[in-house]
């Protein structure tokens, strides 16, 4: 026997869990949204750090290529992270520019490893991924995510 209300208590039901299930997506608070993005933020500028303690041109190139992990990892990070409504945007600029980024570290090394010696007469290395990092690090900013810019190491 069918009791009347009961098929509407369990579409209510059903409904409200529908809605709740809808709202998980994009449903992160900024404040758990900043946490994750300072936090790619902090693996990527600690990568870039441990580089300036290299102690040969081999050991350099190794701690390069550890750096470009670390930061195609973050970039991971920042595009499994939950955004906020509105932010969806920015999360997917940093996670590309972050693997880009990777990309032409890992492209660097390359680079110097196949002209011997470049190297060891090389002054300075200038990422113009750093450079595009900070944009994106900045536009998170204005956005009302307060996330540090990258060190200059």
């Amino acid at each position: 026997m069918i009791r009347p209300g009961l098929p509407t208590l369990a579409v209510a039901a059903t409904l409200a869990l529908a809605l709740l299930a809808g709202g998980c997506g994009g449903g992160a608070s900024k404040e758990e949204f900043q946490a994750d993005m300072v936090a790619a933020r902090d693996r990527v500028d600690d990568a870039l750090e441990q580089v300036t303690h290299a102690s040969s041109v081999e050991d350099l190139f190794a701690r390069l290529r550890i750096a470009a992990a670390e930061v195609r990892s973050a970039a991971t990070d920042v595009a499994e992270a939950d955004a906020p409504d509105g932010l969806g945007d920015e999360e997917r600029a940093l996670a590309n520019t972050l693997r880009e980024f990777s990309a032409e570290i890992t492209s660097t090394v390359d680079t110097l490893e196949e002209l011997e010696g470049a190297a060891a007469e090389t002054r300075g290395l200038d990422f113009a991924g750093w450079t595009k990092t900070q944009a994106r690090l900045a536009a998170l900013r204005k956005a009302g995510i307060q996330v540090p810019a990258l060190e200059r190491h």
